[in-house]
């Protein structure tokens, strides 16, 4: 098996560093200078392999969509037989549940506001969130399934945001109660 690239390996070490301190500092007082020195390279080598600032967001997001699509993904491989209920439950209470993740979303919602490049990675993240997220609870698509999946997605990640709050519904029942309201009107309109 090849070696992977050197490159591959400084760019994966510093976006490790930049979310570390991202997460420590606060994304927007987070400097190169702080992700050399937590890399443990020069700033004209973190420079070389990243870029500049706005190219270590993008490699961060680019980080985090991955390990949000990984999520869902394993929270959506549920087991043969699973069914559509199954699936939901495990959308509304397993998606979007990432700590890590979510501290560094919240922390990028507010900087997309004045970012336009920022505002429209972060939207594709939730497009392909919802199209995952479409893709499993609706395996055989309706009319309005696509906005069936939207409502489904908002309230998993509200579920997961409210959480960071430490804001928890009783039992999981109340978020079923709720995704299968959604999922019952797939044959309406």
């Amino acid at each position: 098996m090849p070696r992977p690239s050197i490159a591959n390996e400084r760019r994966e070490d510093i976006l490790e560093a930049f979310e570390a301190c991202a997460l420590e500092k606060g994304l927007g007082a987070t400097t190169l200078a702080d992700v050399a020195e937590k890399a443990g390279l020069p700033r004209p080598l973190v420079r070389h392999f990243m870029g500049n600032r706005a190219d270590m967001v993008t490699g961060l997001i680019e980080r985090m969509t991955q390990r949000a699509i990984t999520g869902i993904e394993k929270a959506l491989s549920a087991p043969d037989g699973a069914d559509e209920y199954d699936s939901l439950r495990i959308v509304l209470t397993q998606s979007f549940m990432d700590p890590v993740t979510n501290r560094l979303m919240i922390q990028l919602w507010q900087h997309s506001w004045h970012d336009k490049h920022l505002h429209e990675q972060l939207r594709d993240v939730y497009e392909r969130s919802v199209e995952q997220i479409h893709d499993r609870v609706f395996p055989a698509p309706t009319k309005n399934s696509r906005e069936l999946a939207h409502a489904i997605t908002s309230l998993a990640l509200g579920n997961a945001v409210l959480g960071q709050f430490g804001v928890h519904p009783d039992n999981d029942e109340s978020l079923m109660i709720a995704g299968n309201a959604i999922t019952q009107q797939k044959h309406r309109r």
